[in-house]
């Protein structure tokens, strides 16, 4: 018998079901604040590629001027 049939075996029916929705309350709480969690490290994370991008590509520009490539292109 598994450890959950026991402790099912074990249980007042009523006590079991008057804790299950305060379980799956709780357990619904965490996965929110995870879920909290990864979305303000995602968004950190595309807030640092966009800085680390536009600098990149303020790089690539001459003097920092912005210049569209097909103007580069032409000029060549």
């Amino acid at each position: 018998m598994d450890v959950i049939s026991k402790a099912l075996a074990g249980a007042d029916r009523k006590d079991l079901m008057r804790k299950l929705p305060k379980f799956i309350y709780d357990e619904e709480k965490a996965l929110e604040k995870t879920r909290k969690i990864l979305a303000e490290k995602i968004a950190q994370l595309n807030s640092a590629i966009d800085d680390v991008s536009a600098q990149l590509h303020a790089d690539d520009t001459p003097n920092g001027a912005a210049v569209a490539s097909d103007e580069v292109e032409a000029s060549i």
